[in-house]
């Protein structure tokens, strides 16, 4: 018999041959399997013919197993367990996960998160291992090629198989040095749009913020006079060029230095800000470990802390 004919088996007969072999007994083999007497009568004489043998020979207490059933037995028992095993539902458990997760981030954003993170890992999964790099515009590739297993950016789309989580909203400000001019002064309208702005560039995310785009409605923008994608130069022009820099509040208390910083909140109606997404492909959205390790990454995202940024609060205008 080759491999493909074994569909033409039924294997619920293997079930029924391991009940009458570990009860000795039709009627109780067939109460057992929630069967009919005559229907597993039945069954015994297709097995009979399956395997060409008498199987069972009737006696006084019961059914005495042939030669040829116990050999059967002994190696169609450890069979059926493998397949118990198989079909049974997948449980996760962390503490025999033995696993490396590749995660790309904005750099400022895997700060949110992996202290906890890895605090959470060494106590509860300490053979899981995480391989984090910094997002590039070509992450989301990466992601559906199956060279990352999650992506945490603010892109607001993704291809096709690709899943998202929300893991929060981040409320906009603008930051300025604490020597600023304008640090202990409210922000109004006129001096926002007067302020020289480092615009950082997200990768992956629309260059326009929606800052800008609600501004570009009411025929105004912001004075950007300086463009990077690099962290510390967009810092530093904060620090010691007097501009301003527009970030998210909570992300602002990941900033290195931010007990040098003020945030402002916006001098216009306040909106939702960039939503904080994590991405994963449709090929592990059913994988236990996958999930519970995504599910720990959104209870641990925010950290607990308010941090050093010293946040005004003023009058909306």
């Amino acid at each position: 018999m080759t491999l493909d004919e074994l569909a033409a088996v039924d294997l619920k007969l293997l079930v029924a041959f391991n009940a009458l072999m570990e009860e000795h007994s039709v009627s109780r083999a067939a109460e057992r399997l929630n069967l009919s007497q005559p229907s597993m009568s039945r069954t015994l004489q297709r097995l009979r013919r399956l395997f060409a043998d008498e199987l069972f020979v009737r006696q006084s207490h019961g059914l005495a197993p042939s030669p040829r059933a116990e050999q059967l037995h002994r190696q169609l028992r450890p069979l059926l367990d493998d397949m118990l095993r198989l079909v049974a539902p997948v449980v996760v458990e962390p503490s025999r996960m033995a696993r490396t997760f590749r995660i790309a981030a904005i750099d400022i954003l895997a700060q949110q998160w992996i202290g906890p993170l890895l605090n959470e890992l060494q106590r509860q999964a300490p053979g899981v291992r995480l391989r984090i790099s910094n997002l590039e515009p070509y992450s989301m590739d990466e992601l559906v090629g199956g060279q990352l297993d999650f992506l945490i950016s603010l892109n607001e789309t993704a291809p096709a198989n690709v899943h998202a989580r929300v893991l929060g909203h981040d409320t906009p400000v603008c930051l300025l040095h604490r020597d600023h001019p304008l640090a202990a002064q409210e922000l109004t309208r006129e001096r926002f749009l007067r302020l020289p702005f480092v615009h950082f560039l997200v990768p992956g995310f629309d260059e326009r913020l929606p800052v800008d785009r609600e501004l570009a409605l009411q025929g105004e923008q912001r004075r950007i006079l300086l463009q990077t994608n690099n962290l510390i130069s967009a810092l530093n022009a904060v620090r010691h060029s007097g501009m301003a820099l527009l970030s998210g509040r909570r992300i602002s208390e990941c900033l290195p230095g931010s007990e040098q910083l003020v945030a402002k909140p916006l001098p216009f109606h306040p909106h939702e800000g960039a939503a904080i997404r994590l991405f994963w492909h449709r090929r592990y959205h059913d994988d236990v470990e996958h999930r519970w390790l995504r599910e720990l990454i959104d209870r641990l995202f925010w950290p607990t802390d308010t941090g050093n940024l010293q946040v005004v609060a003023q009058s909306q205008h």
